[in-house]
């Protein structure tokens, strides 16, 4: 039995493109919301990257229903954004689809300008920065000069490490960075005690190694803290399901009560 084939029509796309960006500029007019027309770039940044987690949430839990939704919220605040930017004649819609359109375009030759040269996607990747380089001038100072300010910690952290590798200063093994978790690790107990900022620096110093032992194993470090704090919640939860079971509640037990009910879950749960 043959597979269907999920596609779009160009058309239809660019039809409901269209009447998404009329409900936008609605929403921003003088008939429109009054919610609305009070935001700005600032009020707007945090709301978009809630919907970004949301994205990600959907994509962690693979629900397409899920995923289409929040990708619309997604394209919502595109487009309320770039109806802001003409609002305040920053710059037009037109112009942001014009620029990603000729980026895509100019970044990828092999597709559009020599589709016949067949290439590696490790090839794809050395073109797309000899490009931004030579053809967009985009030369950086520094490797960690492309790493975004706003970046999370724990992605930055990823980022730079990633950087690093690709001028040789990496570990060659998972194995080969554990010297250095282990010195990191020594650091933070000596200044335990003392705490404040040296201890505060010497903690960081051990979860950028952490961060960088998932990365050098192979694995993607936020997908590894995710899957380690749904197991925290699974087995956290089932304690407090066997506290109520037995009439108390998991606040009123002692540590030692508390680390019996923790040896349970992981029993029961893994």
């Amino acid at each position: 039995m043959m597979k269907s084939q999920l596609k779009s029509s160009p058309e239809k796309v660019q039809e409901e493109f269209g009447k998404l960006w009329q409900v936008v500029c609605k929403l921003r007019s003088k008939e429109g919301c009054p919610w609305d027309r009070e935001q700005d770039f600032s009020s707007m940044k945090n709301q978009f990257l809630e919907e970004v987690y949301e994205f990600v949430d959907a994509l962690e839990d693979d629900e397409s229903p899920a995923m289409a939704e929040e990708l619309g919220d997604l394209f919502f605040h595109l487009l309320f954004f770039s109806c802001l930017a003409e609002d305040d004649e920053r710059f037009t819609l037109e112009h942001v689809l014009e620029q990603i359109k000729a980026k895509l375009i100019r970044r990828h030759p092999h597709v559009f300008a020599q589709p016949e040269n067949k290439i590696s996607s490790l090839q794809v990747k050395a073109n797309w920065e000899q490009i931004k380089r030579d053809v967009e001038g985009k030369a950086y100072a520094s490797l960690l000069d492309s790493v975004p300010v706003s970046l999370p910690p724990l992605l930055k952290a990823l980022a730079f490490g990633k950087k690093a590798a690709k001028v040789g200063f990496d570990w060659p093994s998972p194995a080969a960075v554990m010297p250095k978790m282990r010195e990191e690790l020594n650091e933070v107990e000596e200044v335990l005690e003392v705490g404040g900022e040296r201890l505060e620096e010497e903690l960081g110093d051990l979860l950028f190694v952490a961060i960088n032992l998932v990365r050098v194993s192979g694995f993607e470090p936020g997908r590894v803290l995710h899957r380690a704090n749904e197991k925290f919640e699974r087995r956290f939860r089932f304690m407090e399901d066997i506290a109520l079971a037995d009439g108390s509640e998991i606040a009123k037990l002692g540590l030692e009560e508390q680390e019996i009910l923790w040896q349970k879950a992981k029993d029961r749960l893994g």
